[in-house]
């Protein structure tokens, strides 16, 4: 498993029971139940090919520490329109947003807003497929599965803003044209 301490938060790559994933966390907190580092046993992917998806992500993020617009390799295995919801994600100009229902429409089922939602709550790759550039139709909305009405939605809340913020930062867009 690897740890970035990026602005408000820690960002965490590893392995879960379904393969490769990341989790944002409060500073210093811990990772998720049952998340770890590469080489430990996940079915049904082969060791070596595990541990280089793991490198092939932990590469990505890298990428995207010195240049937020940047994307994943490729998309998680999901359901076909997660995957479109994740891919449609990926084209949102950085730092701007789009609501559930614009990402619905956006992966060719505009009536599918509250499935765009369950598929942006299921990115296993976030940031690579920036869920934090979707939003409420009232508002930044949730985040990372929270409600703005939980207590503890207030660093995760704080985490979305700091990283459209982050992408509309002059040195986010790279150099003058």
């Amino acid at each position: 498993m690897k740890r970035w301490s990026l602005g408000p938060a820690d960002l965490l790559a590893g392995l879960d029971e379904h393969g490769v994933c990341t989790a944002w966390v409060e500073p210093g907190g811990s990772a998720p139940k049952g998340m770890c580092g590469a080489g430990a046993p996940v079915d049904p992917i082969t060791g070596s090919e595990r541990d280089m998806m793991v490198d092939e992500v932990i590469d990505a993020i890298e990428r995207w520490i010195i240049d937020p617009r940047a994307t994943p390799g490729r998309l998680p295995a999901g359901p076909p329109f997660h995957r479109a919801c994740w891919a449609a994600a990926c084209l949102i100009t950085p730092g701007s947003t789009v609501t559930y229902a614009g990402l619905a429409a956006m992966a060719g089922r505009p009536a599918a807003a509250r499935a765009a939602a369950q598929a942006m709550a299921r990115n296993r790759l976030a940031p690579l497929v920036p869920c934090h550039r979707v939003i409420a139709s009232s508002g930044l909305g949730g985040f990372m599965g929270r409600s703005p009405s939980e207590g503890d939605a207030g660093w995760a809340l704080g985490l979305k803003r700091w990283l459209l913020d982050r992408e509309r930062a002059p040195a986010a867009r790279g150099p003058a044209a």
